[in-house]
């Protein structure tokens, strides 16, 4: 039996690799809300760094994360900082969070796929996006980081394993 079709052996041939079946992206089923952790742990812009260190070093909920959105008075978006960035001793302790801001925010959506999340990721370079609503795009909702697109591809494949199990025709071990 032929592993290519006529259409498909000239890309084959080329080196790339083209699927037999093709199944539904998992990543494109789910909504970035739906794996967004909640709720949003967010700093204030206008914190001082020795302020936020100190709320860090208690090791409370939500002080273990490795980046935070960053907000201003209203509530509204300002970008994002990393734990790094916070803790680094090279800055000064009477620094406003606002100044830890490298770039504009980037954000997801949380009606988006876990897919557009993933690739706005990967172009941006940046490992975690902020989850706003579309009637509020700078009020953020939840986080969406590597992590949880991992723990959702976990869940997929727990999914899978327990299907092909039940599907299984030798009875249990």
């Amino acid at each position: 039996m032929m592993r290519n079709t006529i259409m498909t052996e000239k890309i084959a041939r080329r080196g790339v690799r083209v699927p037999g079946e093709y199944a539904a992206d998992f990543l494109e089923q789910v909504t970035a809300g739906f794996y967004a952790s909640k709720p949003v742990v967010t700093l204030s812009a206008d914190d001082l760094l020795e302020t936020v260190r100190r709320w860090i070093s208690t090791h409370g909920p939500g002080r273990s994360h490795q980046g935070f959105p960053v907000v201003d008075a209203k509530g509204e978006l300002d970008g994002v900082v990393t734990r790094r960035d916070l803790l680094d001793p090279e800055r000064r302790g009477a620094a406003r969070v606002r100044e830890l801001i490298r770039r504009p925010v980037a954000v997801v959506f949380e009606d988006n796929s876990l897919r557009e999340a993933a690739d706005h990721m990967v172009r941006e370079e940046i490992g975690r996006l902020p989850v706003v609503s579309r009637s509020a795009p700078r009020k953020p909702i939840g986080m969406l980081t590597r992590s949880d697109l991992l723990a959702a591809h976990r869940r997929r494949l727990d999914e899978t394993h327990v299907t092909e199990q039940s599907l299984s025709w030798w009875p249990p071990d």
